[in-house]
């Protein structure tokens, strides 16, 4: 009797000091009661336990398959065995283990969330987020089972989820640095990049020496097009540990945008010195690279396309790159063969994701926007809207010189070119309640005065002193109508070129994102000859509201057009627009590279090139030109 007292006050004792994680101390108090009583199923399982969070997991597993022996129905320590299987890479032994816990005890909250990890483990996830939820609701309070379910809402590409279980995750634990960072990747990912920036600097703050939360907050500067924050993050990072490609790979893009070619040449090499499939490096390079290409990087370029065992992003990335080089060889064949296989494959991704580009959609809205905007629509004032004369807006078909004109704008001592954004999109859109168009009668006076008035004082905090700030997103030329009304002093810049060098030039661009039309000759003509018929309607109820800048003349007599373009702008002439390849300015667009050199002719009549590849897309451009 008295054995059996010290086994229950001994075992009494170990479960305190587990309980307050003195597992140093708990260790041998459950050995004592065993000593005492081999058989004790909760000195064996709870020994058990302790043996896993020291690391001793073969003991562990002996000792929980001891006490499931004696008593196969004990539910708690099916969990434990299950967590240490988990621990050791055995999932598939894990979760018939957790299985057999929540079978036995379907409120035990440990084993639905062992058996959620194991089923991660095994590329389950949906099954893996099914049973994590039931643990959630027997758990609530558990970080660790809103952690899990955040890693499968990531696994499920489902940023909204992830986000919500991140934030979980902090309640209960305010400064942990994986949710920091995590939740601030998918405010990312959800394009919530002030919150993504905040959080991923709180991250950092709480760990300054934790090298995961700064190299986050590098990524959200590079997703922020922030080169001045990114640079010394990232050679700060590189000091540290100087053997990762992808901390390269984005010091080579802020020294892209800053005009610093060479620099970002040096830091592609060295990430693809680290990893020679890497694809963010050689996206760079297909903007930075000039000259002919030897026959042995054609060769490994090719080899690194034709690798189906690579990532699609990478192969995609060294498909583009290897068109450009081949181009600049003038071997115009085989640079083509080159782009068309690489935007072959972003085509099956994108239609992979159901994000492909479909054109029927797209020419019932601008129907939509043709009949909700009219003349007469056009004549009557917006209560709320802006007397500002601060916006500019440089819009068009990308690569139709919309970053030329914005750098030539931009050179001029009171102007201020802000690059591409969402912020019409979006401003337009609250406005709707939606993406369907509403009556500019039915927009919310009171909303419409908040709306621009933060839109001037945004574009105003970017350049104090400025007086012209330029929003250079061609695609807010489907919401001239908008602009016109929310800022009726507001300078609009149409950018025109050749149509065919602009399907040509989209087609073998690789673009950052978006732009899903432009990796098909077809669904480039298509969306061409729809922006076409969208801006003859501009045209037409928008006299004298309008600039329209065509690339060729601009390129045959850049100081009249410039002049012109200046004059438009209500400023005084400035002599420096003339050399704007020589301003220092973050560039963000694809063109980066262009507008940072003399003008040239050689982009004009690009299309000649390939002209026996480009039948298809010339007959759509053709035929619309006909009607």
């Amino acid at each position: 009797m008295t054995d059996d007292i010290d086994a229950e006050q001994t075992l009494e004792a170990a479960i305190a000091h587990h309980t307050a994680r003195r597992l140093d101390q708990a260790e041998p108090l459950y050995r004592a009661v065993l000593r005492i009583d081999p058989d004790n199923l909760d000195a064996l399982n709870l020994l058990g336990v302790v043996l896993q969070d020291l690391g001793h997991t073969d003991e562990s597993l002996a000792l929980i398959n001891r006490a499931i022996s004696i008593d196969p129905a004990f539910p708690e320590a099916h969990a434990n065995l299950a967590r240490g299987l988990n621990a050791t890479g055995q999932p598939d032994q894990a979760a018939i283990a957790a299985q057999k816990a929540c079978d036995l005890d379907p409120g035990l909250g440990d084993g639905w969330l062992q058996l959620g990890l194991a089923h991660l483990a095994l590329g389950r996830d949906r099954d893996a987020m099914s049973v994590l939820r039931e643990a959630a609701v027997l758990f609530p309070d558990s970080a660790e089972v809103h952690a899990a379910i955040a890693g499968a809402a990531q696994r499920l590409n489902d940023p909204r989820a992830a986000a919500a279980a991140w934030i979980a995750v902090l309640r209960i634990q305010p400064d942990r640095v994986d949710a920091l960072v995590n939740l601030g990747a998918a405010y990312g990912n959800l394009r919530q990049m002030d919150d993504a920036l905040r959080l991923h600097q709180h991250a950092v703050a709480v760990a300054p020496d934790d090298f995961s939360a700064k190299a986050a907050l590098a990524v959200t500067l590079h997703r922020r097009r922030d080169a001045a924050e990114l640079i010394p993050l990232c050679q700060t990072l590189l000091r540290q540990d100087p053997a990762r490609a992808d901390v390269w790979a984005l010091l080579a893009a802020g020294q892209t945008w800053m005009g610093r070619f060479d620099a970002a040449q040096e830091c592609c090499g060295k990430a693809l010195a680290l990893r020679p499939d890497h694809g963010e490096s050689l996206r760079l390079l297909d903007a930075l690279a000039t000259g002919p290409i030897s026959s042995h990087e054609a060769n490994r370029l090719k080899a690194l396309l034709d690798d189906k065992d690579l990532a699609p992003v990478d192969r995609i990335n060294a498909g583009f790159l290897l068109g450009t080089r081949l181009d600049a060889a003038k071997d115009h064949d085989a640079a083509f063969q080159a782009y068309i296989a690489a935007n072959a494959l972003v085509h099956q991704e994108l239609a992979m994701r159901r994000e492909g580009f479909d054109p029927v959609v797209l020419h019932r809205y601008i129907d939509q926007v043709i009949a909700t905007f009219t003349l007469e629509t056009l004549s009557r004032p917006v209560p709320g809207g802006s007397p500002s004369e601060l916006p500019v807006f440089i819009v068009g078909m990308p690569r139709s010189s919309t970053s030329l004109v914005e750098q030539i704008a931009a050179s001029h001592k009171l102007v201020h070119g802000a690059g591409e954004g969402n912020d019409i999109h979006d401003l337009v859109g609250r406005l709707n309640q939606g993406t369907d168009h509403r009556p500019p009668d039915q927009w919310n006076a009171d909303q419409v005065r908040a709306e621009t008035d933060q839109h001037i004082a945004r574009i105003r905090a970017k350049a104090p002193s400025a007086a012209r700030v330029i929003d250079k997103t061609p695609d807010n030329i489907l919401y001239l109508g908008q602009i016109a009304l929310l800022f009726p002093q507001a300078r609009i810049i149409v950018c025109r070129r050749d149509l065919r060098d602009v399907c040509t030039s989209c087609f073998t661009t690789h673009f950052a994102e978006g732009m899903h039309w432009s990796y098909d000759l077809k669904e480039c003509a298509t969306r061409a000859v729809e922006i076409e018929r969208l801006m003859s309607h501009w045209r037409k109820i928008m006299p004298g509201r309008v600039l329209e800048v065509t690339y060729e003349h601009l390129v045959a007599d850049l100081e009249t057009e410039s002049r012109r373009l200046i004059d438009f702008l209500g400023v005084d002439w400035d002599p420096a627009c003339l050399d704007f390849y020589k301003t220092e300015r973050q560039v963000l667009t694809a063109s980066l590279f262009q507008v940072r050199q003399p003008l040239f002719t050689s982009s004009i009549g690009r299309w000649r090139r390939y002209e026996a590849h480009l039948g298809p897309m010339i007959s759509i451009l053709e035929r619309a030109q006909a009607d």
